[in-house]
């Protein structure tokens, strides 16, 4: 069984419908309460499966996850021409990274208490499918993904991004 089934995506293809590309100006921003922010190192996701070659952590300190093993902000996640990995945020959200693909895990605030924080996914290269948790439901305008030619914003729940590396 693959944990992430190949991907019917054309060359350069961004997800579906449910995204809108953030050139349009934000709203207008709303008094909210501080959300405290995630530090290098705090544990804010967990990867729930792995397939074949995956590697984390930062330059010179990589490691080989294995389920149950926290995922931290400012982690690289990279996975090989054989490898997969599913990811559950602290908000909900679920990461799914197909082979050969690379993203930083930039940005990760969520105070379960407000329901309010800040997400920033840096797609360097491959695919991932995101499946939105409370952050995206509650503020979507603060919910991001970069790839190396766009900025994403969400409006969705569901979708899947693709990148492929400079040749």
């Amino acid at each position: 069984m693959r944990l992430f089934p190949a991907l019917p995506l054309a060359t350069g293809l961004l997800a579906a419908a449910s995204l809108c590309f953030a050139q349009a100006t934000p709203p207008a921003a709303t008094a909210q309460p501080p959300v405290p922010a995630a530090t290098d190192g705090a544990r804010v996701g967990t990867f729930k499966q792995i397939e074949g070659d995956i590697r984390t952590g930062r330059t010179g300190a990589l490691r080989v996850p294995t389920s149950g093993d926290g995922v931290s902000v400012n982690e690289r996640v990279s996975t090989g021409k054989d490898g997969a990995a599913t990811i559950t945020l602290k908000d909900g959200t679920v990461l799914t990274m197909g082979p050969n693909t690379a993203m930083d895990l930039s940005r990760f605030q969520f105070d379960s208490t407000t329901q309010q924080g800040h997400f920033v996914l840096d797609l360097l290269r491959g695919s991932v499918r995101v499946v939105t948790g409370l952050l995206a439901r509650i503020n979507p305008e603060l919910f991001k993904v970069n790839t190396p030619t766009s900025v994403v914003g969400v409006r969705g729940t569901d979708f899947i991004v693709e990148a492929q590396a400079a040749q």
